[in-house]
């Protein structure tokens, strides 16, 4: 008679916690990267004040949907939650660190940011969700 595979303490967790917090702060270096060479943009064309919300937005989108999807990736199991999770622990992260650096005035876009980052990483976690694997021949 076959052997039960055991499985690990980590693949059966409902939460996984420590992925997610790790994937939040990836995205948030992720987010702030983005912001630096947007502004590198907005330096060599000179697009104006109107240019910081939609790149923010942007920036916010495309980092939380990649946390998002890395968050959920490998367990593929809660994957709404999760992804929003980690995209709302991004947005935290991130929120905070630009309220330092701009000395405590941020503007009312920020909260659109935020939203934008909780939403990208739900729609980030439900792709990951549904990822199959390519079927090697």
């Amino acid at each position: 008679m076959p052997e039960k595979k055991k499985r690990k303490e980590n693949e059966t967790s409902a939460i996984p916690i420590k992925r997610i917090c790790l994937c939040s702060v990836i995205g948030s270096a992720l987010f702030f990267l983005e912001l630096i060479l947007f502004s590198a943009a907005e330096l060599k064309f000179a697009f104006g004040k109107d240019f910081y919300l939609p790149a923010g937005i942007i920036a916010a989108v495309i980092s939380s949907f990649a946390a998002g999807f890395a968050a959920v990736f490998k367990q593929k199991k809660n994957a709404l939650a999760n992804g929003a999770v980690t995209g709302m622990i991004e947005a935290v992260i991130s929120d905070v660190f630009l309220a330092i650096i701009s000395g405590g005035s941020v503007g009312k876009g920020l909260g659109f940011v935020a939203l934008a980052s909780i939403i990208s990483g739900a729609i980030g976690g439900v792709v990951a969700a549904n990822v199959k694997k390519k079927i090697k021949y």
